[in-house]
């Protein structure tokens, strides 16, 4: 994928003779793509700016020619024809992406497509009809084809009684494993080659690890007693021999582990610290991963297990209390309840400083050892960031994630506010010159402390957030209706009082802002029409603000979150900085300080 500075497109990339060429043109960006097994064609999701689209394929080199039945986009002389690449499977509604494989051969491949309250699982030929094979109620995704394209796996909820089906096609036999809220189970993906019975690779959480194991329809779920981990993992399949690469994160940084599951030996595969956000193996073997740290953008490495060693790769001592002489470290704030985590940066010199949390969203996500330019660009123009991983986050075992009492939004805040006191007492963050920078579910944190705890905060940036969660839960995608379904123990009708004390209209009396809101226009995971609602109360009451527009959806495109940031600094400096900011104007509108009236 390629970053042409507005939309997101496909780019080929020749390794041996280093050609690139961008080979899409898609209105709206690429989200999702896949190549197929032999490497001649490559699949890319269409979508509008809702996210709902379809699945189209075309060759890799552009002097390639379609051949065959298959054909399109040609006229009956030969001509290319005007037009968008053909459909890669026809006869298919248009739904949101929930998933792609193919088959060994690439003479197979199958998508889910979620349609509404459904999604449909299709099978076919590359460029012929699509085959309808499954269809279930609420959000699903597609795990993996066999290596003979007669079996797909199914993934829902890891909870749910149906957490995993898998679909014989050629007789169409269900199997389902049963997850549990004691036994959640992930499906990765089938093991390589054509087996008369197909083995799958899975991860099973329960309240305290993570073990990987393996189902097959004879055996059922096999644990491997020895690959067991205090946090998130995800694993591959390394060749067709039943050797496993586990990807192990931990307090924002990853690890690479080789692992036999019949004997449990581990081997560390020798990588950089940091965090690998994506990788592969190659037919020779060697692991090509993509790989960053809080100074270095991502790139493109290569580890060969041949050389791996018998102990992790050292990685930086994480420090109780901040370097002031680096301006990169780590923050542990204690709690009753366990160790908050945080990154930070600070600019040169000593502080205090005006300071910036950067609060990450999902809520399971984690904020890492990576390269995020808005730390560089904050830390440039003089604050201190903190980016901080509150209980709800990934990468510190599943009671951190899961273990705060459907205290939704609450409890969240209650570690900033933790660390938020400690930067104080450290002399980091500058009192009364303290806030909150958010998108997304971070963006929700924002506006809930805005309300909650308006004494702590001096301003509020959120962007694309949750301001009316109840109206947001019912207006949202079926994926992220689930996952406020477990954050909560149910939906709005189910929990009502939990939805309203984290809601953050619930405390609109109490907010005194300032506060910058962003929303996108056509946002499917946010919806618009619950900020616009927000922004309305909050003009009624006469709270400092400035709403913000960007076309498109939940994630827009660069260059308009370009913009969205440059505006977003601007109010930030006008609050926090305002002998900086005096001057600074937008449309002939100056900037609001805390004391002017929102529009």
């Amino acid at each position: 994928m390629h970053d042409d500075g507005d939309l997101t497109q496909v780019l080929a990339w020749n390794i041996e003779t280093n050609r690139r060429q961008i080979r899409t043109a898609a209105p709206n960006g690429v989200s999702a793509c896949d190549i197929e097994p032999d490497g001649r064609h490559f699949w890319w999701f269409d979508a509008d700016r809702t996210d709902v689209g379809v699945w189209r394929r075309q060759p890799v080199d552009p002097g390639q020619t379609e051949t065959g039945r298959h054909a399109a986009g040609r006229s009956s002389a030969g001509r290319v024809t005007a037009g968008p690449p053909p459909l890669a499977l026809t006869g298919l509604p248009p739904g949101r992406q929930h998933g792609i494989a193919f088959d060994a051969t690439g003479r197979r491949a199958a998508v889910c497509v979620g349609t509404g309250r459904q999604t449909r699982c299709y099978v076919g030929e590359p460029g012929g009809p699509g085959h309808l094979v499954a269809v279930s109620a609420g959000y699903t995704t597609l795990v993996d084809l066999t290596a003979d394209g007669n079996t797909v796996a199914l993934a829902a909820r890891a909870d749910a009684a149906t957490a995993v089906s898998v679909v014989r096609l050629t007789d169409g036999r269900t199997d389902t494993l049963a997850g549990s809220d004691q036994q959640r189970i992930w499906a990765l993906e089938f093991r390589p080659g054509n087996r008369p019975d197909p083995e799958l690779l899975i991860v099973v959480e329960t309240p305290d690890r993570y073990q990987v194991g393996t189902w097959r329809r004879d055996r059922g779920i096999e644990l491997s007693r020895e690959l067991s981990y205090d946090s998130e993992i995800t694993a591959h399949w390394y060749g067709d021999d039943g050797r496993i690469l586990v990807q192990h994160d931990r307090a924002g940084r990853s690890r690479l582990l080789l692992a036999d599951p019949e004997t449990g030996e581990q081997t560390t595969v020798a990588t950089p610290p940091g965090t690998i956000l994506d990788l592969t193996a190659a037919p020779d073997g060697a692991i090509h991963y993509i790989w960053t740290s809080d100074s270095v953008p991502p790139r493109r490495l290569v580890a060969h297990p041949g050389t791996a060693t018998a102990q992790p790769a050292r990685r930086p001592r994480p420090a109780d209390h901040p370097a002031t002489s680096t301006g990169r470290t780590e923050l542990w704030t204690d709690q009753p309840y366990g160790r908050i985590h945080s990154f930070l940066a600070t600019p040169p010199g000593t502080g205090p400083w005006p300071t910036l949390f950067l609060v990450h969203g999902g809520p399971y996500l984690h904020d890492r050892d990576a390269y995020d330019p808005r730390v560089e660009l904050l830390v440039r123009a003089g604050y201190a960031v903190a980016r901080t991983n509150y209980r709800g986050s990934t990468g510190y075992g599943p009671r951190w994630q899961r273990d705060f009492g459907h205290r939704v939004g609450l409890a969240q805040l209650e570690d900033l506010a933790a660390v938020r006191r400690k930067l104080l007492d450290l002399g980091v963050a500058e009192p009364g010159r303290t806030g909150l920078c958010g998108y997304s579910w971070g963006g929700y944190l924002v506006l809930l402390a805005m309300g909650v705890a308006p004494a702590d905060w001096t301003v509020g940036l959120a962007v694309c957030p949750i301001a009316d969660y109840p109206a947001a839960h019912r207006g949202a995608t079926a994926a992220l209706r689930e996952v406020d379904d477990e954050l909560f123990g149910g939906g709005p009708d189910d929990v009502p009082q939990r939805y309203h004390a984290a809601d953050p209209t619930t405390y609109l009396d109490r907010v005194r802002g300032p506060l910058f809101i962003a929303a996108a226009t056509d946002d499917d995971r946010c919806p618009p029409d619950q900020i616009r609602r927000y922004v309305a109360a909050l003009r009624h009451r006469r709270v400092p603000h400035r709403l913000h527009w960007m076309p498109g959806g939940h994630h827009g495109d660069a260059a308009g979150q370009t913009r969205t940031f440059d505006e977003l600094l601007r109010y930030a400096d006008a609050v926090l900085r305002p002998d900086r900011s005096r001057t600074t104007a937008v449309d002939g509108r100056p900037y609001l300080t805390a004391s002017q009236e929102g529009r």
